[in-house]
């Protein structure tokens, strides 16, 4: 009777954990940034609505994560594309 706990099923991943380290490290700098430039913007939104003056760093924040971020997870859909016609 084979073992069918979960614990010793085997990996089906077409690339074992040392290969994905690198798409994790890049879908967590994706996600930061784009937290990042969100929660600027939502600043520049709040403090024009206030009618302060707005922080240059908020305005450069969310002009600069937003669109990093944006590159990095159109390279993780192609990193996967890849992936599984490799696969």
């Amino acid at each position: 009777m084979a073992n069918t706990s979960p614990h010793h099923l085997p990996d089906h991943s077409p690339h074992g954990p040392e290969r994905n380290l690198p798409r994790l490290v890049l879908m967590i700098a994706a996600v930061v940034l784009a937290a990042i430039g969100l929660l600027s913007l939502a600043a520049v939104l709040v403090t024009a609505f206030l009618q302060g003056t707005v922080w240059p760093g908020f305005v450069a924040g969310a002009y600069v994560c937003l669109p990093v971020a944006f590159v990095l997870m159109m390279l993780m859909v192609i990193s996967g594309i890849r992936a599984r016609k490799r696969a």
